[in-house]
């Protein structure tokens, strides 16, 4: 079996005596650099994905009732996707300050979406023409000063100009609702690390940003100026063309709406010049269920939907001139062709003139029957930050001492959820252990790896084998065995070592690996996907993970990196369960770092692993170590969508027992 195939192989391979492990290069498995590995595996994934989406929607437009069919399944799995909201509570609205543009009305206005978590916002009101007016919710984009930023002025500005009275809010930490306050950037950055909290809880900063824009036509509705007998129009440019993305296909009260530059092909986005960007552009799953950006335009058919997108933007135009065909066939098939329409600006990322005016235009032309252009004047009132502060400091949280953010909630979630999961586990630990395995996309049946061996090494203390694990379908695993040197024909214990690291830096002089390797003990150390040798190239560091490129896309086709690297140690396991008893008495585990928490599921998963061990894990609780903490780096290694409505990992520990070691 395999030490004897080894024996075998070793003759046909020159061994280095005295090799010094701190010297990386003898050690490696993969030849060159592959730091791409991983991303172009999870991309190539999308893109069958995107083949598969592509044929459903072919399929269905080859007949109306089919493609109502498909609509119609496409709106279900959003809702799926999107979770629950919760009973509205009340807004406990109110009005600090008012303005006069001249050309328009400013109140500033205070009100709560969920209980004690306030939303900071700006009522623009025509002052010519009478009451009531059509309302358009205006969702800013990733701006510091979020309702402040001047272009979003001006086309508030501008919409109540033209008979509109229009909401203009600032989006969870941006403007006077800064969330986390030690977070060193606004905006992209907080929105990524609350993602991390809510991911775990079930919900998502999504989730957080629609309901915020569902509250927020709660309020327009209120107000006696608004025509509530009309549908509301929404628009918003880049991460507000986002928040009017997501919203417009689930809230049926909006009626036209205006999303700008944000709509693409979400694989092109991947892996454009903008990647995955922040947590608030994320639903988990999107993939899998076949949504794409321009579904949320298809799913709210007959809804008139123009897409508004800049020639020279980061969001590729040829890639929205690609997607936008979809819609195009759709609305045409169905008889309304009319109600959807594309518009390109020469411009750059941004609420320019061009997007304003055209906005406005088509909000005047399906709530005014006016489909005439509009003229954006030179001389419109703005104002400064401080005249537009609704709070009394500038922040939420400084002016209410029980203000509770984003992260607050996610920590109240996880722990209301505590009595639900012991529940769950007590009554039947079998059926919660296929539940994880469902939730970290781990199939329950694995094709059996193939493996290939490389050269053979020799130092003083080991024979060390390079070897490469392939399932089919799935990208490589490097690992490397180390077995004692003097005792090759007889049964050993194996431990398989993972270290959030690399495999390398485990196998170092004095270093882990050698004190475990002896006379009746062999180390398999294995580079799980994403760490050591196949460490992604990074992304951007104000997301606060090397991993966030690659944890983003692992979640949209459904398949969380952690349980990924799962699948990886269970080669491992695989192998040596096929290599037989005879030459393998034991099989046991040590998870260092990152790799502790995929240590700990693959343990509790698979009955094979008679001993499993954590080092300095990174992760022990999701509740303790990541919803409590948002502020931590590195941690979208360890999120599994809704995982804790359903386990934590202390639940995974417990069913271990004495199998489990951590220190």
């Amino acid at each position: 079996m395999f030490l004897s195939l080894l024996i075998v192989l070793a003759s046909s391979f020159s061994l280095a005596h005295g090799i010094n492990t701190d010297l990386p290069d003898e050690l490696q498995v993969f030849e060159g650099v592959q730091q791409q590995l991983l991303w172009n595996h999870l991309t190539s994934q999308c893109e069958q994905l995107d083949r598969q989406r592509a044929e459903h929607l072919a399929k269905a437009l080859k007949s109306p009732t089919a493609l109502k069919n498909h609509l119609a399944n496409l709106r279900n799995n959003y809702r799926n996707l999107m979770g629950p909201f919760p009973k509205k509570t009340p807004l406990n609205a109110k009005v600090t300050g008012k303005l006069d543009g001249s050309s328009y009305r400013v109140e500033k206005v205070l009100f709560e979406s969920l209980p004690n978590h306030h939303v900071t916002a700006l009522l623009y009101l025509p002052v010519k023409g009478d009451e009531p007016w059509p309302g358009v919710l205006f969702a800013c984009g990733h701006s510091a000063n979020g309702k402040a930023y001047q272009p979003y002025q001006t086309a508030c500005a501008l919409l109540a100009q033209n008979g509109f009275v229009v909401l203009s809010f600032d989006p969870i930490s941006q403007g006077e609702r800064t969330q986390l306050p030690k977070a060193v950037r606004y905006g992209t950055t907080t929105h990524t690390l609350l993602n991390h909290g809510a991911r775990l809880t079930g919900r998502s900063v999504v989730w957080y940003s629609a309901w915020d824009g569902v509250r927020s036509i709660d309020y327009l509705l209120s107000r006696p100026e608004v025509d509530s007998s009309k549908p509301i129009g929404m628009t918003g440019t880049s991460g507000g063309g986002t928040q009017t993305t997501f919203l417009m296909a689930i809230d049926d009260r909006i009626g036209p709406a205006a999303p700008s530059c944000y709509t693409m092909q979400r694989t092109d986005k991947f892996r454009g010049k903008s990647g995955p960007a922040d947590g608030c552009q994320h639903l988990a799953g999107e993939g899998i269920y076949g949504i794409d950006h321009i579904d949320y335009s298809l799913m709210r058919f007959p809804r008139p939907t123009t897409i508004l997108a800049a020639k020279q933007d980061f969001f590729e135009i040829n890639s929205t001139r690609k997607t936008v065909g979809d819609a195009k066939a759709v609305f045409g098939a169905l008889g309304q062709a009319d109600r959807f329409a594309f518009f390109e600006a020469d411009a750059e990322h941004g609420m320019h003139i061009e997007h304003r005016q055209e906005a406005t235009r088509w909000m005047r032309q399906w709530l005014y029957n006016d489909p005439r252009p509009v003229n954006e004047p030179k001389n419109i009132r703005l104002f400064a930050d401080a005249e537009l502060q609704v709070t009394r400091t500038g922040q939420v949280c400084d002016d209410f001492s029980d203000e509770t953010n984003v992260a607050d909630i996610s920590l109240r979630l996880a722990n209301r959820m505590k009595t639900k999961r012991q529940r769950f586990w007590a009554v039947n630990p079998a059926k919660a252990l296929a539940k994880v395995r469902q939730l970290i996309g781990l199939p329950k049946n694995l094709p059996q790896p193939t493996v290939e061996l490389g050269r053979q090494i020799k130092n003083d203390w080991a024979l060390v084998d390079k070897f490469t694990f392939h399932r089919l379908g799935d990208m490589p695993v490097p690992a490397l065995l180390f077995r004692p040197p003097n005792n090759i024909d007889q049964t050993l214990d194996v431990i398989i070592y993972a270290d959030g690291r690399g495999m390398r830096n485990a196998a170092r002089v004095n270093g882990p690996i050698r004190k475990l390797v002896n006379e009746s003990t062999a180390v398999f150390a294995v580079d799980l996907r994403g760490l050591g040798e196949t460490r992604d190239q990074g992304s951007n560091a104000k997301y606060h993970s090397h991993s966030h490129r690659v944890g983003n896309v692992a979640t949209h086709i459904g398949q969380p990196l952690l349980g990924q690297r799962v699948r990886d140690l269970l080669a491992v396991v695989d192998y040596l369960n096929e290599v037989g008893s005879e030459r393998v008495r034991s099989i046991q585990l040590v998870g260092t770092g990152a790799a502790g928490p995929v240590a700990l599921h693959a343990a509790a998963l698979d009955a094979r692993i008679i001993k499993v061990e954590l080092r300095n894990s990174e992760v022990n609780s999701w509740v303790e170590d990541v919803v409590a903490q948002p502020l931590r780096r590195e941690m979208v290694d360890h999120i599994v969508p809704n995982a804790l409505a359903w386990y934590d990992l202390p639940d995974l520990a417990r069913q271990l027992d004495a199998r489990l070691k951590i220190q």
